[in-house]
């Protein structure tokens, strides 16, 4: 095939891809959600006759010159998103995005040859594949997140919970591929989700501080927005916003808002480190600082057990042509990244955590959040990077009870009011007094 070939050929299927996404739009904006539901399993899954012939001559076209079951899964996964991102916004429509999902579940049950053309046996292995995709379990842990849950429940799984953590969501919920329109509704649903969680915790905490304050007393500085008492009546407890227990909850806060050491808090150790080191020197020099910067705040027996060793292998076989360079911000993120993949997981082809793991068990989940939290403190850049690792260790997970995965649950709580802590709009250093 010569290249004028190829190249109208590779036109005409995206004219083709544009045929179907038009006709799926039309479909929303013009016709109730189920009969859209039923047109969409007529086009692709059940194979009969279609009332748009021209519709379904343009999925025969793709199906048949499509290269391969990435480019279909991303043709496929447009076309959900184009029912999704219509009906989510309509509150009498979203209990037809869990249909849509289990619809194209049952895709991977199902035979996969028919006896039928060449093209349906086609597409139905190209959907049994999406079915099996990453693109399908963002669209079902989606489906999931939409449909709000009541409570947590220690037998329900992983996934059911992940509306708690506002900043799993673009690494759980979203990808590179998908419309603007989605990745904009994602992030604004997270704002507003984190926005909540602060002012939610911050009226719990209100509501529990012990000290007694007269009638319009200002007694939690807060950032921008100050909360103040009630000219009158007693002040209304709040609920907890959080999965941890109350003495849990305040004890955890304080770690990540108070003094841990000498240099004082988290962010006062973080300063001084990025103080002390802005002099010239080179990367070696750096990396020295640093391992001694994180095994101060992890306990001295279980640090000299064996991770004290294991940082500094990771630290010696951590960009070892470097070593002599002048420091730059450059080799702060990638060193920054690299001990994040360490200390948390490393990818989801090789998500093994056994160190994370050994953190936990050995100094607890509010001490390894807070070595985390030290990282990031030096490099904020790198924060959506740890959220990433974290959602990694969510889906790897998802599927598992809560209740058989309370460590994590706790360390994604624990995240959640570090980062409302240390990134949030509200002061919470009053919780030192409680």
């Amino acid at each position: 095939m010569n290249a004028c070939t190829h190249q109208y050929k590779t036109v005409n299927i995206e004219a083709h891809k544009q045929t179907i996404y038009d006709h799926l739009l039309q479909c929303v904006r013009t016709e109730s959600a189920n009969a859209v539901l039923k047109r969409f399993h007529t086009l692709f899954i059940a194979g009969l006759h279609y009332p748009e012939p021209e519709v379904k001559a343009a999925l025969n076209q793709i199906v048949v010159s499509i290269k391969g079951k990435e480019d279909f899964a991303l043709f496929f996964n447009r076309c959900c998103y184009i029912l999704v991102n219509s009906w989510q916004n309509q509150p009498d429509c979203r209990s037809m995005i869990p249909e849509l999902v289990a619809v194209l579940g049952r895709m991977s049950a199902a035979p996969a040859t028919l006896g039928r053309s060449r093209s349906k046996t086609r597409l139905r292995s190209l959907m049994q594949q999406f079915a099996q995709s990453s693109y399908y379990q963002r669209l079902r842990r989606f489906s999931e997140f939409i449909t709000p849950q009541t409570s947590a429940s220690s037998s329900r799984p992983l996934s059911t919970i992940l509306r708690r953590y506002p900043y799993l969501y673009q690494h759980c919920l979203i990808s590179k591929e998908d419309s603007q329109e989605h990745q904009s509704s994602v992030r604004q649903v997270q704002q507003h989700a984190q926005e909540q969680f602060e002012l939610d915790l911050s009226h719990y905490l209100t509501g529990i501080f012990k000290r007694p304050a007269a009638p319009g007393q200002i007694i939690q500085p807060a950032g921008r927005t100050q909360l103040i008492l009630p000219d009158s009546g007693p002040l209304i407890r709040s609920q907890n916003p959080t999965l941890l227990g109350d003495n849990e909850l305040c004890k955890t806060l304080k770690q990540y808002v108070g003094r841990v050491d000498h240099q004082g808090s988290y962010r006062d150790g973080a300063k001084h480190f990025i103080l002390r080191n802005q002099a010239s020197q080179t990367y070696l020099g750096f990396k020295k600082n640093l391992y001694d910067y994180l095994v101060a705040s992890v306990d001295t027996k279980f640090g000299r057990c064996r991770f004290n060793q294991q940082l500094q292998k990771q630290f010696d076989a951590l960009l070892p042509e470097c070593n002599d360079r002048p420091m730059s911000d450059f080799l702060l993120v990638r060193t920054c990244n690299r001990l994040l993949n360490f200390l948390v997981v490393e990818s989801r082809q090789r998500p093994n955590h056994i160190v994370f793991m050994d953190l936990i068990n050995n100094v607890g989940s509010t001490a390894t959040v807070g070595l985390l939290l030290k990282v990031v403190l030096l490099c904020k850049k790198i924060k959506p990077y740890l959220e990433n690792r974290f959602a990694l260790l969510f889906n790897h997970y998802e599927a598992k009870q809560q209740g058989a995965v309370k460590w994590l649950v706790a360390c994604l709580e624990k995240l959640n009011l570090a980062w409302s802590a240390n990134f949030g709009r509200f002061d919470f250093s009053f919780v030192t007094a409680l």
